[in-house]
């Protein structure tokens, strides 16, 4: 395990209720997560695994600024989140998405794609933006002219690697990968491991990896959150955790090999 001592963000009592309807015309609503609390360090990466509906997302979500708390507070790098405008929060977490395909604008090209971040949160003039988008797609494993193709000329591992690249525009601290590489073939996926490892390792990311593939959780993790129903019931050491769990949820989680698949 990296070891470091700051904590990069910083997660206390955070929930997530959503409006179930009324009773007697007052509004009611269901508390589909928390209270969380974890703690994320330099240059580490936590896993967040737990069956469909436990809350991986919507926690993912909300880290990332598309869907709002309910309660509690994110602490990013020592100052609270809300204090910081939304380009700002753009620059600090950025997130690799599930699906390449729908997640890349098919009448864009790969160039437009990545140049967009860069209009939108930076004040870089055109040809710096080019010679950004150029870097990235270097850095994911890419040539400089994929810039010039549509997503629709590019394979499947290769429209990751553009997400990869997407993430990274804005040079960000933690990058949240929501089931990033369940779409993709065994040799395929274990690329992008390997991609975001040696990113990780240069560029001193921290990684939030929602996943429901054990072996990958595995390999990569610092530390481990298991979610049931909205409810942390397991958090920690990722080494400590497999070798002994505490929790008869994680321990299922574990060694049930169809969550494995």
């Amino acid at each position: 395990m990296k070891k470091t001592m700051n904590n990069l963000l910083e997660v206390n009592e955070l929930t997530k209720s959503f409006h179930s309807g009324y009773r007697w015309l007052i509004p009611q609503y269901q508390q589909a997560l928390g209270p969380i609390s974890f703690n994320l360090a330099q240059q580490q990466t936590l896993s967040i695994v737990g069956d469909a509906g436990s809350g991986k997302t919507t926690l993912a979500r909300i880290l990332v600024g598309a869907e709002v708390r309910s309660s509690g507070t994110i602490i990013l790098d020592g100052e609270q989140l809300e204090s910081k405008n939304h380009q700002q929060r753009c620059r600090y977490i950025r997130m690799i998405f599930q699906d390449s395909d729908t997640s890349l604008n098919p009448r864009l090209r790969i160039g437009n794609l990545l140049e967009e971040p860069l209009r939108f949160a930076t004040n870089l003039t055109r040809k710096d933006r080019e010679k950004e988008v150029y870097n990235k797609l270097r850095m994911v494993g890419l040539l400089p002219e994929h810039a010039h193709f549509y997503p629709h000329m590019i394979s499947g591992g290769q429209k990751q690697r553009i997400g990869v690249a997407r993430a990274l525009m804005l040079d960000p601290h933690i990058i949240v990968a929501d089931e990033a590489l369940s779409a993709l073939d065994m040799s395929v996926r274990s690329q992008i491991i390997n991609l975001l490892l040696k990113l990780q390792k240069e560029m001193g990311l921290s990684y939030i990896f929602v996943s429901h593939n054990i072996n990958i959780v595995r390999h990569i993790s610092d530390q481990v959150m298991v979610l049931d129903q909205g409810k942390m019931v397991e958090f920690g050491d990722a080494k400590q955790i497999f070798e002994a769990p505490t929790n008869d949820y994680t321990r299922k989680l574990l060694y049930n090999l169809d969550y494995q698949s």
